[in-house]
Parts: C-alpha cells; sequence; structure tokens
C-alpha cells in the first residue's frame, strides 16, 4: 500500500509589491496560490508548468527554505510548517535540494572536499577523522573521481559541478530531494547521464523526488507522476501515461504541443493555439485563470474558478475537461 511522504493544504506564498512600476504595497503577487499535493513514498513526481508559474516557490515552501503565506506543510504526517529552531533543523537532513544553476550553487572558494562535507560536519554525521573517507565514498558514487577532492568548482564542467551538487544533497541519506530544474542549464548528453545518475540512486537509497521541470522531454523519461502548474495553482494531476496520452486540462495539452516533436512525420501535425495575453500574477481574472488564453473558454469560466476535482483516476481543475 503507497503512503504518503509528503502531503500540502492550502499552501500560499504571496510576495508584496514595493518598486518598480506597481508601487502599490496592498497589492501581491500570486507566486503561489492555495496548493493541495501529495507525494507517494519512493515516487517521482515531475511539477511542470511555465517560467513565473511558481514551481521553484513551491518547492522551497515543501522543504522550508521558504516560510509560506499561510497553508501547512506535512512530513511523514507531520507539520513541519510549525518546527522551528533544533526541530526543523533536524527534519532538514531528510530533505535536500538539487539546484538549477550548477555554476551559481557551488561556493567558487571552497573545494570538493569542503562543499560535500559541510552538511555531514554541520549536522554532526561524520567526525573530521573520517570526514575524507566519506566524502570520496560520496564522490565515487556520483562518478567524480576521489583524485579531484581538492580542487574548486571552476575547474569543473556543468555536469561535473552538477554531480557534486547531487553528492552533497544525498550526502545525509535523505528521504526526500527536491530537484529543482537539475539539468535544464546542462547539454543534452549531459543531461541524460543526470537523469540516469539520480534514477540509480533512487533505487539506491529509496530516494522520493521532486522533479521540477519545463522540459516534458525529461519528464516524460523520469517521472511516475505529473503535476501541472499555471499561476500559482495546481491544474492537473495525474499519472504519466495518462497525462501524455490524454490531457484532460487545455493548458495541459497547450504544454504537450509546445513541445518539440522528435518525429518528423508528426510535424504538420494542427496544434492547439493560443491567444490572448497571459494574466498577470498581481491582477489575476476573477474566474480560472487560464480562461483570457483558453480557446475551449466559455461563460462560466470567466465567473467561477474551478476547483480540482478527481475524474478518472485523476485530478484536473477545468469546468470543461477536454475528454467530454
Amino acid at each position: 500500500m503507497s503512503t504518503i511522504l509528503v502531503k500540502t493544504e492550502n499552501v500560499k506564498k504571496h510576495f508584496k509589491v514595493e518598486n518598480g512600476i506597481f508601487s502599490d504595497k496592498k497589492k501581491v503577487v500570486h507566486a503561489v496560490d492555495g496548493v493541495n499535493m501529495e507525494i507517494i513514498t519512493g515516487e517521482t513526481l515531475a511539477l511542470v508548468g511555465e517560467s513565473g508559474c511558481g514551481k521553484s516557490t513551491l518547492g522551497r515552501l515543501i522543504i522550508r527554505l521558504m516560510e509560506p503565506t499561510s497553508g501547512s506543510v506535512y512530513f511523514e504526517g507531520q507539520d513541519i510548517s510549525k518546527l522551528n529552531g533544533s526541530s526543523i533543523r533536524k527534519k532538514r537532513r531528510e530533505m535536500q535540494i538539487v539546484f538549477q544553476d550548477p555554476y551559481a550553487s557551488l561556493n567558487p572558494r571552497m573545494n570538493v572536499k569542503d562543499i560535500i562535507s559541510e552538511p555531514l560536519l554541520t549536522h554532526k554525521i561524520v567526525g573530521k577523522k573520517d570526514i575524507e573517507g566519506k566524502v570520496a565514498e560520496l564522490m565515487e558514487m556520483v562518478g567524480i573521481r576521489k583524485d579531484y577532492m581538492m580542487r574548486y568548482p571552476h575547474m569543473f564542467s556543468g555536469g561535473q559541478r552538477q554531480r557534486i551538487g547531487i553528492a552533497r544533497a544525498v550526502a545525509l541519506d535523505p528521504k526526500f530531494v527536491v530537484c529543482d530544474e537539475a539539468v535544464s542549464a546542462l547539454d543534452v548528453s549531459v543531461q541524460a547521464q543526470i537523469i540516469n545518475l539520480l534514477q540509480d540512486l533512487q533505487e539506491e537509497k529509496k530516494l522520493t523526488y521532486l522533479f521540477i521541470s519545463h522540459d516534458l522531454n525529461v519528464v516524460k523519461h523520469i517521472a511516475n507522476r505529473v503535476c501541472v502548474m499555471f499561476l500559482g495553482k495546481i491544474v492537473e494531476v495525474g499519472k504519466k501515461e495518462d497525462i501524455f496520452k490524454q490531457p484532460l486540462h487545455p493548458y495541459t495539452r497547450f504544454l504537450m504541443e509546445s513541445s518539440p516533436i522528435m518525429n518528423p512525420h508528426l510535424r504538420d501535425k494542427e496544434k492547439l493555439i493560443l491567444k490572448g495575453e497571459m494574466p498577470s500574477p498581481i491582477d489575476l481574472p476573477r474566474g480560472c485563470r487560464f480562461s483570457t488564453r483558453c480557446p475551449f473558454c466559455k461563460e462560466r469560466c470567466k465567473e467561477s474558478e474551478p476547483e480540482l476535482l478527481s475524474k478518472d483516476g485523476r485530478e484536473v481543475a477545468c469546468h470543461f475537461p477536454l475528454d467530454a
């Protein structure tokens, strides 16, 4: 029987607008706006959507790198949004993150040994006399030669840097890892290597992933389930096979059709074209957030916001799902 490792309840994150063109301090950016999500132990849940939809913010909220404006995050049934001090520090050992940019996420003043050993020493997992052996073990686990232990980040390629970041993330033997666009800054050939590494580590260490990405070809390879996000809201959740075969939400279909097609014989297929302007996360539309761009929009869509409801084994937030 599958168990829920991570659960969010009506999580929101609003940022006050104080500078620039919108100087009204009463207005806020609705980065994450009432998200309910469940992540099952041992799975890879892919969180997809356009840039700026709130994916990375949600990932950081889940592991408490950001504090939510409201709502709760549960890890193994415990509400970690209420933990503080030593309690949240202890829980953070079980939740880690691999950042998007391997060139920015590693301290250029620290060598590889110091980068990987930092969490081990901070949480007092390994003593100083044993740290070199543990770092060498982690480096070999991710495919970096232990001879490179004293080298600095600028001496490595992007793929090697990301391997170092992954070694740092798994050093504490976490249960849950957020992969925040972990391969988007890498060449395609290197992406495949890093994805294979992540899958090998997942199998070996029984990890659970939240894989944040905008690349559906990568998602199709690595995910078990897919969660689609638009303007701070979840619009569709389901098994990977179901989502790719028959998307129910118009926005999901748009994402699928905007992805490059590998087969040249299928490139002449008619695609869904979106019109209208992208709504502002500051001044949101009254009804469905996708109504200003949706070619299937009806009057009801402009008046009331659809709830995320179960349908045929998955969840969709649409008044008129596409299969209907």
